[in-house]
Order: C-alpha cells, then structure tokens, then sequence
C-alpha cells in the first residue's frame, strides 16, 4: 500500500509541474515588464536618448528641451487666440462638446443626478 501511495504523489506532483513552472515564468516576465523596475535611459523620455556626458551634449539637450518649451508656448498661444475668435456661444459649446468627448473616450456615464433627472425621448 505504501508503493501505491508514493507512486500516486510523485503522479501529482508531475501533474501540478507545469503549473509551478508557469506561475514562476509569469511573475518573471512581469518583473520584467514593470517600468520601474529600472531606469536604464536616465530618466529620458526617448529609450535611444542616454544621459548626456559630455558638455557639448549637455548643451544640446538644454538647446532641444528650451525648442520644445517654445514650441509648446507658441502651440498654447495659437489655442488662446483661436478660443478669442470665436463668440462666446461658440466658446461655451466648443467646451461642452470637449467634455462630452473626453467623457466618452473614458467611457463613463453622466453625473447619476443628471440621468434621473433629465426627460428621456421615447
């Protein structure tokens, strides 16, 4: 009886193997995947970019991160003076659809008051 026994364990423990294996593989590669786990680029947002050594790349970076800052200025400004060109109907809808759009994307529903209170169309 205790061969049969023994036999029977060893036949278990070959039945739950791969899925020991599976579990240790899976919590490997999310290790693996995790953002934070290393930041092997310097903080940079582009992975080809590493952290400047020399002086001359030092000023690079400041010159290229200084464009991106006008840039984004420039790129608000536009925005500021298109929003002034239009009347203030416009401003208000052209606000209204921009929530509505950025309520959807994330795909939720009305405020609940909202819901029950507003007349449905049958």
């Amino acid at each position: 009886m205790k061969k049969n026994q023994s036999s029977s364990s060893a036949h278990n423990w070959l039945k739950r193997a791969p899925l020991l294996i599976f579990f240790v593989l899976f919590a490997a590669l999310a290790h693996a995947q995790d953002p934070s786990a290393s930041s092997a680029n310097g903080g940079f947002d582009d992975p080809n970019m590493q952290k400047p050594s020399t002086k001359q790349q030092k000023a690079l970076a400041k010159k290229k991160k200084q464009r991106d800052k006008e840039a984004a200025k420039a790129t608000k400004a536009l925005l500021k003076q298109h929003m002034k060109d239009q009347s203030p109907a416009t401003r208000k809808r052209m606000k209204q659809d921009a929530k509505e759009a950025k309520r959807n994307n994330e795909h939720k529903k009305e405020f609940f008051l909202k819901r029950w209170f507003t007349k449905k169309e049958h």
